[in-house]
C-alpha cells in the first residue's frame, strides 16, 4: 500500500461537528469561483456535467445562475435532484495531498426575482463574483437545497458528512 508514504504529509482531522464541516466547506468554496454541476439529461436521463460560477452559503445551500436555455437549466426543470462538486484541483500539480473536495447533493430550484430570498441571494453572489451576479440577473437564479454535504480533506480517509435527510 502506498498510503503510508504520504502519512507524514497528511493532516488528520478528528471527527468534526456539523458546524465545523459547514465552516470548512465554506472556506474551501470561498477559494473557488466555479464548480461542477451534475444533472440528468431532460431528454434521456443520462448524466450531464457542466462548470458554473457559484456561492456556498453558511447553511450549506449553494447559489448559481444560468440563462434559461442551457442544457443544465432544462435538466433541472425535468429532474431537480443534482450533485455539485467544489474542489481545489489546482493543487494537484504541486501537492496532491492537499486536494480538498466538497460534494453537495440536493434539489435545485429556481428562485424567482420577486421572492423574498432573491435580493439577498443575488447580493451574496455579487459579493463573491460580480460577473456571476450580472449574468444571473439577466438569466435565472438557482439554489441547491442540500440533502447531504460531504467534505473530504487531502488523503484523509474520513468523509465528513452533514445529512439534512436524517
Amino acid at each position: 500500500m502506498v498510503y503510508w508514504w504520504f502519512e507524514s504529509r497528511i493532516e488528520r482531522m478528528d471527527e468534526l461537528s456539523r458546524d465545523e464541516i459547514l465552516e470548512e466547506a465554506c472556506r474551501i468554496g470561498a477559494t473557488q469561483l466555479g464548480g461542477t454541476l451534475a444533472t440528468l439529461h431532460a431528454e434521456d436521463g443520462t448524466p450531464y456535467v457542466t462548470f458554473v460560477l457559484f456561492h456556498l452559503r453558511p447553511d450549506g445551500a449553494l447559489l448559481f445562475g444560468s440563462q434559461a436555455t442551457p442544457q443544465h437549466s432544462r435538466n433541472i426543470a425535468a429532474t431537480p435532484e443534482v450533485s455539485f462538486l467544489i474542489d481545489n484541483r489546482e493543487v494537484v500539480r504541486t501537492d496532491w495531498t492537499a486536494f480538498d473536495r466538497v460534494v453537495i447533493e440536493g434539489r435545485a430550484e429556481a428562485v424567482a426575482p420577486g421572492s423574498p430570498e432573491y435580493a439577498v441571494f443575488i447580493e451574496e453572489l455579487r459579493e463573491k463574483n460580480r460577473m456571476a451576479a450580472y449574468f444571473t440577473e439577466h438569466g435565472e437564479l438557482f439554489c441547491i437545497r442540500p440533502r447531504r454535504l460531504v467534505l473530504m480533506k487531502g488523503f484523509e480517509p474520513t468523509r465528513h458528512v452533514v445529512d439534512w435527510a436524517g
